[in-house]
């Protein structure tokens, strides 16, 4: 069976990479249910479950203007099939989402959503600006 190298990011971890079967059950797996893909540049994409935050479960890491819940991986991406990562865009995702990058942003949103404990309604402007603000 082929399998995928691929980064995996958990909430509260540091990513790290690992070798999965390349079957969609698997990709499943990894984030505990549905997944949903969004594109993070060319050839590049992020995996994650797609009810994440109807579930409630827990803020991992700030993506554009939106908040990942759950568990999520990054892959390779080639005409449509998802495919490994190469060794240089491992290094790449694995610096750009190390857990200092957002902990204290999503520190900060759990305390917000303690009080609605409602994750769909949440939506961040100009998260590019936090990190530079927090460096």
């Amino acid at each position: 069976m082929n399998k995928i190298r691929i980064l995996i990011v958990e909430p509260d971890k540091e990513p790290y990479k690992k070798k999965i079967p390349h079957t969609l059950k698997d990709m499943q797996k990894v984030v505990g249910g549905l997944i949903e893909i969004v594109e993070l540049e060319y050839n590049v994409e992020l995996i994650c479950n797609e009810e994440g935050k109807i579930y409630n479960l827990p803020m991992n890491r700030a993506i554009q203007n939106d908040i990942i819940a759950g568990t999520f991986f990054i892959a390779g991406q080639h005409n449509g099939e998802t495919i490994s990562l190469s060794k240089k865009q491992i290094k790449k995702y694995k610096k750009m989402f190390k857990l200092s990058q957002d902990k204290a942003l999503i520190d900060l949103l759990q305390e917000t959503v303690k009080e609605s404990s409602n994750l769909l309604d949440l939506r961040l402007v100009n998260v590019g600006n936090w990190r530079e603000k927090i460096k």
